[in-house]
């Protein structure tokens, strides 16, 4: 899985802006809209899923373009265990991750899935042998999503 959530901490590329400045300005229709400025919106936003396919080696349908970081997480988590075909899932992450991905743990637990917390160190570190005990390097849905 490749999480590109870059844009919460920097400043858009002057290239990028310069490609969205027409559709802050002028073409600003929703893209699931059928009427005209709805169509020329939709097909900039294709054009763009299947750029950054083609940059990251993808197929156009595996790029999910999301508001930012929290809906990103959130997407993620629960497709990862909705994929996982488990009816309940163990999912381990460490008590210092950020708020949307805490959150949406505790909304797995409320419906029924495992979810470990590893502690970290005075470093920031989860101690190999907790994750290991914790079931991570056998566990699918860690796997799945590159977990290491």
């Amino acid at each position: 899985m490749i999480y590109l959530d870059y844009n919460a901490t920097t400043p858009i590329d002057p290239a990028v802006a310069d490609v969205m400045e027409p559709f802050i300005r002028q073409h600003f229709g929703n893209p699931s809209s059928l009427h005209p400025e709805g169509s020329f919106a939709r097909r900039a936003v294709e054009q763009a899923r299947e750029q950054t396919a083609l940059l990251l080696g993808a197929a156009p349908d595996e790029i999910v373009f999301t508001s930012g970081g929290s809906e990103s997480n959130n997407m993620a988590l629960k497709g990862a265990i909705a994929d996982s075909g488990r009816r309940k899932a163990h999912l381990i992450t460490s008590v210092t991750e950020h708020p949307s991905v805490l959150n949406v743990c505790r909304w797995l637990e409320r419906q029924g899935h495992d979810i470990t917390y590893l502690p970290v160190d005075h470093y920031g570190r989860v101690r190999a042998a907790e994750a290991s005990a914790a079931g991570m390097i056998c566990d699918k849905i860690t796997t799945d999503m590159n977990i290491r």
